[in-house]
């Protein structure tokens, strides 16, 4: 751990951390992507000279997630589903449990090789409909698939674990699709009764959708392998959010104000509970905390940046960005875990 911690206090070392620490406070903010850009950059950036070096590094950002969390928390504790939070943490708990151990017998280089596949799989859940979209775009109507990389990544950044305009965003989304409807109701009004029929239709269809379409049953199977999943990833690179995400918005089905809520409570039972197993497992130590604490205040610098640098950015850039990022660092881990 002295070895660790004189990397990453050295110049040539902590202005990367600073760097990694402040795009973390960006993106919990609010700046779409930034967050899994901050997570992907702490793992490739991790010394592999050092002997548990990933560990470390990864161990390091554990208590400046839990300061930022327990904000969240705070923040937005009223808006959430209890029963959603009950029923992920369980098997969390267990998953975070399971990544524990296989943390503890992997070597540095087989550590890699699984963060680098946990990163690939991050990717291919945020761009699969995409892609199926532009591959096979018969199949995406037939099954009435949307692009979710712009969407998702709105919702997901403006609505994460932290700061930030979370309470306009949530109006924004119902408001969006408010005035979809009445942009629809004012063009049926002009096409007389016939569209208005069909304004009517389009409307029992759309409460249709909003109905949830996922069994009790089916959500607890899911709640399960996510928590299981997620639980193992956090534990190994901090990265449960894309996967936590797929769960709430696609199986759960819940709301954007009880998505942010949920999503942030969660996270701070989840990091405060990562605390002792990581200083159990002897990745994180009382002679790391003055470092993490100074890393954390410039992540609340970020955090509290984050909003006018959304103000005026362009998403898709920042999506890009994060996807090109992520894609990067899971391919040169698998190299880096299979040839090193």
């Amino acid at each position: 751990m002295d070895e660790y911690i004189s990397f990453a206090t050295s110049p040539t070392h902590l202005p990367t951390l600073l760097a990694i620490s402040l795009l973390l406070g960006l993106g919990k903010g609010g700046v779409p992507g930034l967050a899994t850009v901050a997570t992907s950059a702490t793992v490739l950036t991790a010394p592999a000279h050092i002997v548990g070096g990933l560990g470390y590094a990864v161990a390091l950002m554990v208590p400046i997630l839990t300061m930022i969390d327990v904000y969240a928390a705070w923040l937005h504790g009223e808006a959430l589903d209890w029963k959603t939070v009950w029923l992920l943490l369980p098997s969390s708990v267990a998953g975070m449990v399971l990544g524990g151990l296989v943390d503890s017998y992997l070597t540095d280089q087989g550590a890699r090789l699984l963060v680098g596949i946990i990163l690939l799989g991050i990717l291919a859940l945020r761009t699969w409909k995409d892609v199926a979209i532009y591959l096979f775009p018969s199949y995406a109507i037939r099954h009435q698939l949307s692009g979710d990389t712009k969407e998702y990544k709105t919702i997901e950044a403006k609505g994460s674990d932290d700061e930030g305009d979370h309470g306009e965003e949530a109006i924004w989304l119902i408001q969006s699709s408010t005035d979809a409807e009445d942009r629809q109701h004012h063009v049926d009004v002009e096409g007389g009764v016939g569209a208005k029929q069909k304004h009517n239709t389009v409307k029992n269809t759309t409460r249709r959708k909003t109905q949830p379409s996922t069994t009790p049953t089916t959500k607890i199977l899911w709640a399960c392998t996510v928590g299981l999943i997620g639980g193992a990833a956090t534990m190994l690179t901090n990265s449960m959010g894309p996967i936590l995400n797929v769960y709430l918005l696609s199986i759960a089905e819940l709301s954007p104000q009880s998505y942010i809520g949920t999503r942030a409570m969660f996270f701070c039972f989840l990091n405060i509970g990562k605390l002792p197993i990581r200083f159990m497992g002897g990745t994180l130590g009382v002679e790391m905390l003055p470092l993490a604490a100074g890393l954390g205040a410039v992540s609340v610098v970020g955090v509290f940046c984050a909003k006018p640098i959304m103000l005026g950015m362009d998403e898709n850039t920042f999506v890009r960005l994060e996807l090109g990022v992520v894609g990067f660092a899971g391919l040169r881990l698998c190299y880096m875990g299979v040839v090193s």
